[in-house]
């Protein structure tokens, strides 16, 4: 880490001001600043250190992945004692997914900690998850596990998990409406296709149909995507009662 501390290494005044920013994200005073600056640090900053190491915040957002799925994985466990193997992992699925750690990042608003020298267009759609990610990462090294779990627990599970809401919520339609087809014994199919949009890009078309029956349809340059879209068109088509504003296209 000596490399780390001596390549972030910053007048007392610019560490304070990283304090500030912190200190409404954090419950507690870092002790180790550096590993905050790493985590602040992206990629296309292309820093290495003397012997051409890449140094950014990926190797924390990997740590902080993992933190992230124990500390979730400890509160279902006691949450929910009589849950099965396969529920608990489908919970876990529901709150440790990409969005949700996206909207995390957002609402902490932490790309406004980030160390950049670019412009914001060059940053990916997930940056905010990844951040959040990194950050849990540099915390668990500063302050251990408990300390990675209080602030997952101020940040995420206290102000947003309502595990009664989450466990009607729906992460997949596609998993959902193969479930439902299987449990009520009919064929289903995901016919894809391509499709040309004004014979410049090519899209995928992507047709659900039970018992040879068409449904729906769903449309998109990925093929993932576009099934995603089909099955959930699906659900409110055969879940009428459903349909409402939550509906999506």
């Amino acid at each position: 880490m000596k490399f780390i501390k001596k390549l972030f290494s910053k007048p007392k005044r610019e560490h304070k001001e990283l304090q500030d920013k912190l200190k409404n994200i954090l419950p507690f005073k870092p002790s180790d600043f550096s590993l905050y600056e790493e985590a602040l640090t992206h990629k296309i900053e292309n820093i290495t250190d003397d012997k051409g190491n890449k140094i950014n915040n990926e190797r924390l957002e990997f740590l902080g992945d993992a933190v992230i799925e124990n500390v979730i994985s400890e509160f279902l466990f006691k949450e929910m004692p009589k849950a099965k193997e396969g529920d608990l992992s489908i919970m876990r699925a529901k709150i440790v997914n990409r969005k949700h750690l996206n909207e995390l990042g957002k609402n902490l608003k932490i790309t406004n900690l980030l160390q950049k020298h670019f412009s914001d267009n060059q940053l990916g759609k997930n940056i905010s998850g990844n951040l959040y990610e990194a950050l849990v990462g540099a915390i668990f090294l500063d302050k251990g596990y408990n300390g990675a779990k209080r602030f997952i627990y101020k940040s995420m599970i206290d102000p947003y998990i309502d595990l009664e809401k989450l466990d009607k919520k729906i992460s997949s339609y596609k998993s959902y409406i193969i479930e439902w087809a299987q449990k009520n014994h009919l064929d289903y199919e995901f016919n894809a296709e391509k499709d040309v949009n004004n014979g410049k890009n090519n899209y995928y078309k992507v047709n659900f149909l039970l018992d040879n029956k068409k449904i729906s349809y769903g449309r998109s340059s990925s093929k993932k995507k576009a099934e995603e879209i089909a099955a959930r068109r699906a659900y409110y088509t055969l879940n009428p009662e459903n349909n409402g504003k939550n509906q999506k296209t």
